[in-house]
């Protein structure tokens, strides 16, 4: 029996996040942490895939927020890059 209190390595952390988000696919997920997540009672295996336990969904509730590190220049050269790719689409 686990204890969902137990650290999770950060890729752990985002395979529960996958699963969280609707991942069910075995093929999909890492199964070194399915076992671990399931060991700690985090999720289990169902016919239609991997699921989140009630423990599982405490858990996702307690991880930090995943925040994206765009630098402001970084984000400009995405959106300069891709309104060039708009403007030859409407060329077309």
């Amino acid at each position: 029996m686990g204890n969902g209190l137990a650290e999770l390595s950060a890729n752990e952390a985002i395979t529960l996040r996958r699963v969280a988000y609707g991942v069910t696919n075995l093929d999909s997920l890492r199964s070194d942490d399915i076992d671990r997540l399931k060991t700690l009672l985090l999720v289990e295996e169902r016919r239609s895939g991997i699921v989140m336990t009630q423990l599982g969904r405490s858990r996702i509730a307690q991880l930090p927020a995943l925040r994206l590190i765009v630098t402001p220049q970084a984000f400009d050269e995405h959106v300069v890059a891709f309104s060039r790719i708009i403007r030859r689409t409407r060329l077309h």
